[in-house]
């Protein structure tokens, strides 16, 4: 068949709208882009990885192999790939071989001591981390984390100085453990903290094994109107990462370009082109004693909205397209 230019096949972790708003950029940057999740959801495949890991591993084979032979040999121009290590090295091969002139990009959202994808770098001819420390370690490219459309144009004059939320995915116990913590802090000071804190049965399962008894989790997502306006309330963001890792959450980049302050457990934050004092809170353990000056301190520049930072320009950049 004739072999067809700006054609891309998404092959990425389908998490909460992320991937799928890289996704609508691709689209508009003039690309026929076609999404496939890396990982179904489908509760069949969600009891076999619970129950026998060694079918699961089958059942994720197999799927992968009918994403890969559902498409025509080179018909693609790029593959890009956010996370990777669910694909085994035998469908990685098969899939070079059928879009051999294909050019194939990698991006990583977690850091290798959480997936590690370094056997996979093989694969591809760019790879990229949101990771600083993994990018030098490995030598591959740095691109951070970026801010959905929905966030940039989010009100700024609603929110009350003295005021911060969190939403977030509870997977590492010490995370809830941090978000309580918080929470007594702000009601000790006065501060208006709102949060919501979702979990799946596994997350829920690791807080139980420790202990805890988990309190106001959801095993669903917040309802988007909620989020809103949640945000958009909150002087503040408060942002614990799940993983030991050096790169910056998407939390934290979403609400840097929402014009929100940012309290943080993540110290490289300091070594960051965007940092400012004004804008970073970094805690150490439970140290929020910092907090209060941090809150009363007001913005040096209130309007910006770190555009480098937006999905469009990091689509743009994943693709090359940008420097």
């Amino acid at each position: 068949m004739e072999y067809v230019s700006k054609r891309i096949l998404f092959i990425a972790f389908d998490y909460h709208e992320y991937s799928r708003a890289i996704d609508a950029e691709f689209q508009v940057l003039g690309f026929d882009s076609h999404f496939n999740s890396i990982q179904p959801g489908k509760l069949l495949f969600k009891i076999a990885r619970r129950l026998s890991p060694s079918v699961y591993r089958m059942m994720l084979d197999a799927y992968h192999r009918r994403i890969i032979l559902s498409y025509d040999p080179d018909c693609f121009d790029r593959v890009v790939f956010l996370q990777v290590h669910q694909v085994s090295t035998a469908n990685m091969n098969l899939l070079r071989k059928r879009q051999s002139r294909a050019q194939f990009t990698l991006y990583n959202w977690d850091a290798v001591t959480t997936h590690d994808y370094r056997p996979y770098l093989q694969f591809f001819d760019n790879a990229f981390t949101f990771d600083p420390d993994d990018a030098k370690a490995l030598a591959i490219g740095y691109l951070p984390l970026f801010c959905i459309r929905r966030f940039q144009g989010l009100g700024r004059d609603g929110a009350q100085p003295l005021s911060a939320y969190f939403v977030g995915n509870i997977v590492n116990p010490a995370r809830y453990t941090a978000v309580n913590t918080f929470a007594e802090f702000c009601q000790q000071q006065g501060i208006e903290f709102r949060q919501y804190l979702s979990t799946t049965l596994h997350g829920y399962t690791q807080m139980r094994r420790q202990g805890m008894r988990p309190k106001d989790v959801s095993f669903s997502s917040i309802a988007d109107a909620d989020f809103v306006a949640m945000v958009e309330r909150s002087a503040a963001v408060f942002d614990f990462a799940n993983h030991r890792q050096s790169g910056f959450t998407m939390r934290t980049m979403e609400n840097l370009c929402a014009g929100k302050k940012i309290i943080t457990n993540n110290p490289n934050v300091r070594l960051a082109e965007f940092y400012s004092e004004d804008r970073f809170l970094v805690f150490e353990g439970m140290d929020f004693s910092g907090v209060m000056p941090f809150l009363r301190r007001p913005l040096q520049d209130p309007e910006n909205d770190f555009e480098l930072y937006h999905v469009q320009s990091f689509a743009a950049r994943l693709l090359g397209l940008r420097p």
